[in-house]
């Protein structure tokens, strides 16, 4: 047994060891106790560990007051408590040092029974919040809100703003369940900035986030909102909804059922309509913005289309051509805010075929400045390089329901054609249409040539006719040719668009703002309107509306009413100047109001467009009979138009073998081939019965149009077409001057 010396030595070093000891004990016993977990306000249950620390000394737990018990561990201690021996309620955690000394509590509740459950992240989700509080909104506050079909317990998770830093975090009251699809709500002072926060939704430990929403700014007495409720974000700011849905019920519209309405919103220097069927079918024709990075222009015409239709759903969607004004920029506003970002679904867009994105590199991903690939441009932005890329990705809203405008269809766009409503694609990327030398086509891609074609060239012109109601849009159509000087050329597709339509209407919306490169005069002289729309802005440094389209207009006898005034130095003359929405309304295809003023539809004047000279495949042989005997007495040749135009085939000659036989048979002047008709020229002894050939020349008497060669005949039996304009066939009955068999 070690025995300490006795002598002075000794006794000292004993003593200086029992003080060591005593002053170890001292400071460990006077380290507090504290409990980790659970946190106070917990709800707990099942078999939950209480953990802690301390200073060393052995420590003890006790429930409600009750008998402690010993813990396990030194410093870092720990004890499990079987919660199910505990009634559902509240209860008190003690911990304490086993001499009694540094007690500590937390209060928690006990959920055992079948009852609601926590909820795991993105059950439930922050739906809305108001950072900046006001007059309206008195406190700053945040919503959260339950996506699941069931009640889901959310109390002790937290609410906070942005991770390490901030306020502190606000725990939502112990018990707290939120119903559901419902809602709760918890109101803060001074917590979140004006200027950008986050906001975020804990887990009970603080720590796991079950949601969070980063925003850069804040304006007064708005809020920050999902839509629908538990939905994404929105793109703007929202009109605060506190405690209930974010979309309420939209009112009934100012759409009258059974009526036709076309309405020309005030959007300014831009376009854009919305056309009502009787049966409520819609059609929205484009969206302006002011700038390539805005979405102003979306956000009100979504307004619009709510107030108006009382929905948020359209049947079509258009845009006339790819300028800002028109179809804002895809990315951040316009046709594409409308889509992604307003709460507005379409069935069908319908587009013009400017060109497509070719993935060219393989990444997925469009670059628009180096994988487009055009198809009918010429002049060309950035506004049409980012379209391109969104709306020809098949994998986008856009591209999931993009058609390209289908010329001459009376189906594509339907507003009601039980109704007897047709919508007709009259023209779209200038197809048929000339440049200024008469042989360039305005189709195709010109992005390379040295004076490009203008964008407007290639608008969409839509006819919509009710009745003996007819309306008429076509974007930015040009109706001259002129260069511009920015390098561009303009070209007539106007007089193209008048002959195809051939009658008076009674309505038109004027093309391109009522520029001075469009509404010509024979495109007023042909539809002859009762009325005329203009949209172009107030502040607009284009001179919209030119002078001499007011000065036409009004010549005309057609009234002008415009969303805004334009070019404050124009003679406007009686026009109407609605600064608002400017509103078409028919009630029976026959009565019909503008801006409210009350016009009566009549029959059309139907003017046959000016015929045209054919191109070499326009006409063709289509039958002839060279060998009569009883059931005819002569020869004869008959041509076809297969085309959709008028032709001039005055002077062009029919002939036999080149060269030789008979003298070319030359057509008499003003002979007019309607579409889908027949001209025949009969003659004597002309086409040999043992073969011969068969030549239509043009006028020149040069240029082959068509031939045919034959070798042998039968009496009174043709070579013909089958069907008319298709393959040739011997041995026909002849049908002379109608279809072929």
């Amino acid at each position: 047994m070690f025995m300490f010396n006795r002598s002075k030595w000794g006794r000292a070093l004993a003593i200086a060891l029992v003080l060591v000891m005593l002053t170890t004990n001292v400071a460990q016993a006077g380290r507090p106790v504290a409990i980790v977990t659970p946190v106070s306000g917990a709800t707990v249950s099942g078999s939950v560990v209480v953990t802690g620390t301390g200073g060393g000394a052995a420590t003890r737990v006790a429930i409600d007051g009750g008998a402690w018990q010993a813990t396990s561990g030194g410093k870092n201690w720990s004890y499990t408590w079987d919660t199910t021996l505990f009634s559902d309620g509240p209860h008190t955690v003690s911990a304490q040092y086993t001499d009694g000394t540094g007690t500590t509590s937390v209060n928690v509740t006990v959920a055992n029974s079948a009852g609601p459950r926590a909820p795991v992240s993105g059950e439930v989700r922050i739906n809305e919040f108001v950072a900046a509080n006001g007059t309206v909104q008195t406190s700053e506050w945040v919503e959260l809100y339950n996506t699941t079909a069931e009640t889901l317990t959310i109390g002790s998770m937290w609410i906070d703003d942005i991770s390490a830093g901030g306020g502190a975090p606000q725990q939502i009251p112990a018990g707290t369940t939120i119903a559901a699809g419902g809602y709760y709500v918890m109101t803060l002072s001074s917590y979140l900035n004006n200027t950008g926060d986050d906001v975020r939704f804990l887990a009970q430990d603080g720590t796991t986030v079950h949601d969070a929403y980063t925003y850069a700014s804040a304006t007064t007495d708005m809020s920050w909102c999902r839509k629908p409720d538990g939905g994404s974000w929105s793109a703007t700011e929202c009109s605060p909804t506190q405690g209930s849905t974010n979309t309420p019920p939209l009112p009934a519209g100012t759409w009258t059922p059974g009526t036709l309405e076309i309405h020309v919103l005030n959007v300014g220097q831009g376009e854009s309509q919305l056309i009502i069927g009787p049966t409520g079918k819609t059609l929205l024709i484009g969206i302006s913005e002011e700038n390539w990075n805005t979405n102003q222009g979306a956000t009100w015409v979504a307004s619009e289309i709510r107030r108006i239709t009382g929905g948020s759903h359209l049947d079509y969607v258009m845009a006339s051509h790819w300028h800002l004004d028109h179809m804002g920029y895809a990315g951040y506003g316009g046709i594409w805010s409308l889509l992604e970002q307003q709460g507005i679904t379409a069935n069908v867009l319908i587009d013009r075929d400017g060109g497509t994105w070719v993935d060219a590199n393989s990444d997925g991903i469009c670059d628009p400045d180096l994988e487009v690939v055009w198809h009918n441009a010429g002049t060309v932005s950035g506004t049409a390089r980012n379209w391109t890329c969104w709306a020809t990705d098949p994998r986008t809203i856009g591209g999931q329901i993009r058609q390209l405008a289908q010329i001459n269809s009376t189906t594509q766009i339907d507003l009601g054609l039980a109704s007897g409503v047709t919508v007709k694609v009259v023209q779209v990327d200038a197809q048929g249409v000339m440049q200024v030398d008469g042989v360039t086509p305005v189709a195709g891609n010109h992005t390379l040539d040295t004076l490009p074609t203008s964008e407007n060239d290639y608008s969409i012109t839509l006819w919509l006719n009710w009745g003996k109601f007819d309306f008429v849009t076509g974007g930015d159509t040009d109706g001259e040719y002129a260069t511009s000087s920015f390098g561009y050329s303009y070209n007539d597709e106007e007089t193209d668009v008048a002959a195809r339509i051939g009658q008076e209407v009674e309505v038109i919306a004027v093309n391109h703002h009522g520029s001075a490169h469009s509404t010509n005069a024979t495109y007023v002289g042909t539809l002859n309107p009762d009325a005329a729309i203009i949209s172009a802005g107030s502040t607009n440094t284009y001179g919209h509306p030119d002078q001499t389209v007011l000065d036409r207009l009004y010549n005309n006898g057609t009234m002008r009413y415009l969303t805004q005034m334009g070019d404050p130095t124009r003679n406007y003359y009686d026009s109407v100047i609605a600064n608002g929405n400017v509103m078409v309304q028919v009630t029976d295809g026959v009565n019909y109001t503008v801006h409210g003023t009350p016009y009566v539809a009549t029959d059309p004047v139907v003017i046959p467009p000016a015929p045209r000279t054919p191109v070499v495949g326009e006409v063709l042989l289509n039958e002839f009979l060279p060998a009569p005997q009883t059931l005819f007495t002569t020869e004869w040749v008959e041509l076809y138009n297969p085309t959709a135009d008028r032709l001039d085939i005055s002077g062009m000659w029919i002939d036999d073998l080149a060269g030789a036989g008979g003298s070319p048979k030359q057509i008499p002047a003003a002979t007019i081939l309607e579409p889908g008709s027949y001209y025949f020229m009969e003659m004597a002894s002309y086409l040999n019965n043992t073969g011969d050939d068969v030549r239509l020349l043009g006028t020149d008497g040069a240029l082959v149009y068509d031939a045919y060669t034959y070798t042998s005949t039968s009496y009174d039996l043709s070579y013909c077409r089958l069907p008319n304009g298709g393959t040739w066939t011997a041995n026909c009955t002849a049908t002379k001057g109608t279809a072929n068999p």
